[in-house]
């Protein structure tokens, strides 16, 4: 089985580099919610028709035990008109979301970057992508709060080696 884990000693130097005295706990769940906002957001782009950078995320992951959470908001990035037409709203309807992640599922399944990305070891800024490049989960710099980092698509889908460790991997075989 392929070792998923990221190169945290890159990411201690980079926080060392930049002078940051809080640095974000990577885990699991944090990887696979930040990787589930990106391959939504690149769906509810094509869904809704905005600009690939109008939609942004922001990330919760924390706590511990019964108060541990996980979840993502996804929101329009400027009030313009674009920011008002209601496509992003209209999607959180009965029955629309719904086919946005299914949808989005289904297109993290795909990269025409395969196999080389789904194989990946270390890719992007520092090596701390695993699944994850342009082809198939990158945004614009300015909508993803991490700056196009720690995602891999492996936690969404499975990789052709192992078929346990994507979270939506019964969604993506169906």
């Amino acid at each position: 089985m392929r070792d998923r884990s990221l190169k945290c000693n890159s990411d201690v130097r980079l926080a060392q580099e930049r002078q940051l005295t809080e640095t974000r706990r990577v885990s699991a769940e944090f990887l696979m919610i930040h990787t589930f906002a990106h391959v939504l957001i690149r769906q509810l782009i094509f869904d809704c028709g905005y600009d690939s950078s109008s939609l942004r995320e922001r990330i919760y992951v924390g706590g511990e035990g019964d108060d541990k959470m996980t979840g993502l908001l996804i929101y329009t990035a400027s009030g313009d008109s674009e920011g008002t037409l209601g496509g992003l709203v209209r999607q959180g309807l009965p029955g629309r979301l719904e086919n946005s992640v299914l949808a989005s599922i289904s297109n993290a399944g795909l990269c025409s970057s395969d196999p080389l990305c789904i194989e990946s070891h270390g890719q992007g800024v520092s090596g701390l992508n695993l699944s994850a490049c342009h082809a198939c989960c990158l945004l614009p710099e300015t909508s993803c709060e991490e700056g196009n980092r720690l995602l891999d698509r492996a936690l969404l889908i499975d990789t052709p080696s192992d078929s346990r460790i994507g979270f939506f991997s019964e969604l993506n075989h169906q």
